[in-house]
């Protein structure tokens, strides 16, 4: 490739010549007649007697197209290196250096974003999945949704634990699901108290919503606190009661008494309505007949004189547990 530097200033006399007389002499002693040529300024006449200018433009086209040509060559050459070397960088990266390979915790952002990453994470799983799912009752097209990756884990040896509240016993699609799942050997429990959000995969991965709304979400890869999360799940199982998706009834007869005395106790807390239905996981309407049931049982005509009730009853009983009441 010609090197354009080398047109210095001696050797325009020489191609000023060439253009005045239209040629000069194979044999002339005019300086930078060699620079000339190997540039492609001059070139030799068809008898090669003399050397004859060349226009400019032509050798710019020439010279452009030349370094274009190169310039792909290289760039085809880049590629082929970083393809070449690809693997050894894997190695590099999953042996030389692991702990830059996985953040300690990663955030992922948007609804559709997490759920394709927990089913991507839940689909590696080898050995277990938890699953702590707050509220009531889950929207029966999700629960179809997610229903053949949960029979899919089930039947490839994955164990399944997975923590409702209680009033999911009282909804129809929940409790067709939880019957298809634990036909298959999945586990389900309830408990009355409320609970965050929590997937944790093989005790190595566990995943928790950030936010309020779900639209983002916190992934821990961090051994110690992939531990304590686990060990959180794993207190509130032992507490939580077996969910065997019987008839409305039998639900009621179960677990009805552990809602009044969770509504008891958040009352005593001096907590909003609309805060304990949501800590519950039941809408403010079936709160509110909760809440009807529970001011008849002690006697009480308002809100206000239920609280004092409630307050009082508890500090009759010394220990500060709420009793049973026997009408539930």
């Amino acid at each position: 490739m010609e090197n354009l530097t080398e047109l210095s200033s001696e050797a325009l006399p020489a191609y000023e010549a060439a253009l005045r007389e239209g040629c000069i002499a194979r044999d002339t002693d005019l300086p930078g007649v060699d620079i000339l040529l190997r540039v492609g300024l001059l070139e030799p006449s068809p008898d090669e007697r003399y050397l004859q200018p060349v226009d400019p433009r032509l050798v710019e086209a020439r010279l452009a197209a030349q370094w274009r040509t190169r310039a792909w060559q290289l760039e085809l050459q880049a590629t082929e290196v970083e393809h070449r070397l690809a693997p050894a960088l894997g190695l590099f990266m999953a042996q030389a250096q692991p702990e830059r390979a996985t953040p300690a915790v990663e955030y992922v952002h948007g609804m559709e974003a997490i759920r394709e990453y927990v089913s991507r994470v839940s689909g590696e799983a080898a050995e277990e999945i938890l699953t702590a799912q707050p509220g009531g009752g889950r929207p029966a097209e999700i629960l179809r949704d997610v229903l053949p990756y949960t029979l899919g884990h089930l039947r490839r040896g994955v164990r399944m634990r997975t923590l409702y509240q209680h009033p999911a016993r009282f909804d129809s699609p929940t409790k067709a699901y939880v019957q298809t799942v634990t036909e298959e050997g999945g586990e389900v429990r309830t408990m009355d108290e409320f609970f965050e959000r929590l997937f944790v995969i093989d005790r190595t991965v566990a995943i928790l919503p950030t936010r309020d709304d779900r639209t983002s979400a916190a992934v821990i890869h961090d051994e110690a606190l992939v531990r304590f999360l686990t060990d959180v799940f794993d207190r509130n199982w032992q507490r939580a009661a077996p969910f065997a998706p019987t008839g409305t009834a039998s639900a009621s007869a179960e677990i009805m008494p552990d809602i009044h005395n969770m509504i008891r106790r958040l009352l005593i807390e001096g907590l909003t309505d609309s805060v304990i239905a949501r800590r519950i996981g039941i809408s403010e309407r079936t709160y509110h007949n909760h809440l009807a049931r529970i001011r008849e049982s002690v006697g009480a005509r308002s809100r206000l004189q239920l609280g004092y009730l409630l307050a009082k009853e508890e500090q009759l009983n010394g220990e500060g547990e709420v009793p049973v009441e026997a009408s539930s």
